[in-house]
């Protein structure tokens, strides 16, 4: 019972991790926040029980990239004399990330005692089953949304854009989250060189389908890693699989059809008999409906980023940008009209938010962070270098709709080998592997 009960209040740090937000009596300070003041702490520990003040220099390299991102945010703003800092500060948030991932890493270590890619996927997964339920329940449930207002600022925000949302999730940051999550799950159940077991395929598969589903409720930005993550259990589970026997196949397939045989039904039934899960489903859905009853693919997003498709028409701006991300309507020295969005040149568009903002080279800076962020993934977890390629891909396809990045991501994954590193797992396992004369693998 301890023990649940200590997995449970992990599961909730995760949350606070990977969806941060901000307490009504905390004002100003969110849990990610909270939990990097925490990771500070046990880092200055390790130092002193130590006696070595040293940072590794993978991440030591990764804050030099987001080091160089500030800079060439604070060379724009200063050309472009205009007060947006958004980027500004990026290293000291990448700084927060880390060590918020570092002590939620560290508190996982603590329970299970071991740090293996499974179990953080595993949290992950629940934490984003959870979002997802008791989003359904604030929007159905006046008692809950009361509870959870009570405590969680940006309920109010989020109504007033007629969004679900959960604790922290909302949005596109929800829905990028969401599909890295996807995607991990779409790897476990295809292409995990040992088989899982059918209770385990049958949770993978069912809480695939609850984030598909019910994510793309909250944001569509979900149905990126739910394509990706289908494509992929299709082609690598179903018709060409290097590690799976034609019964494995053949399993997974049964257990797919069963899923969906039950899932169907009971989404089919609540749309025709429920008004509020009926509009929220033809939300989520919006371009297979519309491709269903008018032949075409049409979703009303994806019109409104047709109308933001906006280029710059200078040199200057190409290069280094505008020096505006948010809301130029709060600079009083700005001259230009301002756009209701609030968006500099009525674009959301990531990729034209970043050139805008910093220009050409700006974009390539954090272009530049991302991709060593996955790249030391694929290195620390060679086994699932496949998986953390899809979603670093499918982080740059999401910046074709919204600058919501996935460097939360993959700190996760980057500080739970540094974790496994401090605790003395990895070096063993490399001793046994050398005495066992097995390549070097990291799980």
């Amino acid at each position: 019972m301890i023990k649940w009960i200590k997995v449970l209040l992990t599961g909730v740090l995760v949350s606070f991790f990977y969806f941060p937000f901000e307490f009504k009596f905390l004002p100003g300070i969110n849990t990610k926040m909270m939990l990097a003041a925490v990771g500070l702490v046990v880092l200055l520990y390790s130092w002193v029980r130590k006696r070595e003040f040293a940072i590794p220099r993978e991440l030591f390299f990764l804050l030099i990239l987001s080091g160089v991102v500030s800079l060439i945010s604070l060379f724009s703003i200063t050309y472009n004399q205009t007060p947006d800092t958004a980027y500004v500060s990026y290293i000291v948030s990448a700084a927060v990330w880390l060590s918020a991932a570092f002590t939620t890493c560290y508190i996982i270590y603590t329970v299970h005692d071991r740090l293996d890619i499974t179990l953080l996927i595993n949290y992950l997964t629940g934490v984003c089953v959870f979002q997802c339920i008791i989003a359904i329940a604030i929007d159905f449930s006046p008692t809950v949304m009361a509870f959870v207002d009570r405590f969680y600022v940006g309920g109010e925000y989020m109504r007033n854009l007629k969004r679900l949302y959960g604790i922290g999730a909302g949005l596109d940051v929800a829905g990028t989250r969401f599909s890295c999550v996807l995607i991990c799950l779409s790897y476990l159940i295809a292409y995990r060189s040992d088989p899982l077991k059918n209770v385990q395929m049958y949770l993978y598969f069912l809480s695939f389908a609850i984030i598909t589903v019910l994510g793309n409720m909250i944001a569509r930005t979900t149905v990126i890693g739910a394509v990706m993550g289908l494509l992929f259990m299709v082609f690598f589970g179903i018709i060409y699989s290097p590690s799976r026997e034609r019964n494995g196949r053949a399993r997974l397939t049964g257990i797919i059809i069963t899923v969906l045989a039950a899932a169907i039904p009971m989404t089919v039934y609540y749309y025709r008999t429920n008004p509020e899960f009926y509009e929220l489903t033809r939300f989520a859905f919006e371009g297979f409906f519309s491709l269903a009853e008018k032949g075409e693919w049409q979703v009303a997003s994806n019109e409104m980023l047709k109308n933001m498709i906006v280029y710059p028409d200078e040199f200057k701006t190409w290069m280094i940008g505008d020096g505006y991300f948010l809301n130029q309507r709060y600079d009083p020295n700005y001259i230009g009209d301002a756009t209701e969005g609030g968006f500099y040149m009525g674009t959301d568009i990531g990729y034209l938010r970043f050139i805008f903002y910093f220009g050409t080279i700006g974009l390539i800076a954090i272009s530049a962070v991302m991709i060593y962020a996955g790249a030391l993934c694929m290195k620390f977890h060679k086994d699932y270098s496949l998986m953390f390629f899809m979603i670093l891909v499918a982080g740059f396809i999401m910046w074709a709709k919204s600058s919501t990045d996935i460097f939360v991501f993959f700190t996760f994954f980057i500080c739970a080998y540094f974790v496994r590193l401090e605790e003395g797992d990895i070096e063993e396992e490399e001793e046994e592997e050398a005495d066992d004369g097995l390549p070097e693998t990291v799980s």
